[in-house]
């Protein structure tokens, strides 16, 4: 059974499209793309916001959204289970060299140095979360607008390239922007202080100021 990120994949080489031309189309990052189409649900900002880069991509495609983010919703949800290694149990009984006094506050020692190190090159390969709770996608407003969104503590948020917000102890984050009345789009980036970047672009129309 073809996972979304397959699906996609194939309609998009059906339909003729690079990654960059249907980022240019749907304004959405290719790494989110690149992410959708190899099953790498933990780098999209959330489940939210993968079923809205899902729609956008299929209508760029001319695929029926629903069904992609029905095979979407179980993939995300139900996971198959990984294939289980069966260990073979022996009976005879293993030999355990005797470790002295001096040798078993080392080892513990290095144990918990090796999951500290662990612990820290998790955290600067992980990307910062980021959601925007307002505006909504597509949504009709008058300048100026508020945004609002949460990110985690220690990142900077910067929008449209050059506002730039620091989010409260809660994560939580506000602005409000004069823009153009028009179609237009909103891009906004959370940084963390290992400079890892997550971005979320959305699209809404300014009516009026």
């Amino acid at each position: 059974m073809k996972t979304v990120g397959q699906l996609l994949h194939a309609q998009r080489n059906q339909s003729n499209f690079s990654i960059e031309q249907l980022s240019v189309a749907t304004k959405i990052d290719p790494k989110y793309i690149s992410a959708l189409e190899s099953d790498h649900y933990d780098l999209l900002p959330s489940e939210t916001f993968a079923k809205g880069f899902i729609r956008n991509l299929c209508l760029a495609l001319g695929a029926d959204p629903d069904e992609f983010i029905a095979v979407f919703r179980r993939d995300f949800r139900h996971p198959e289970e990984k294939n289980k290694t069966t260990f073979t149990h022996h009976s005879s009984v293993l030999n355990i060299p005797h470790l002295s006094s001096q040798a078993v506050p080392i080892i513990l020692g290095v144990a918990v140095f090796v999951i500290y190190l662990g612990f820290q090159f998790r955290a600067i390969l992980t990307l910062p979360p980021l959601e925007i709770s307002k505006p909504l996608e597509n949504a009709v407003l008058a300048s100026p607008i508020d945004i609002e969104g949460t990110t985690s503590t220690d990142s900077l948020v910067t929008i449209n390239d050059d506002n730039v917000v620091k989010p409260d102890q809660n994560g939580a984050f506000q602005i409000s922007l004069n823009l153009p009345i028009g179609e237009t789009t909103i891009n906004v980036k959370a940084t963390n202080r290992f400079s890892r970047t997550s971005t979320v672009v959305v699209p809404i129309t300014i009516i009026s100021k």
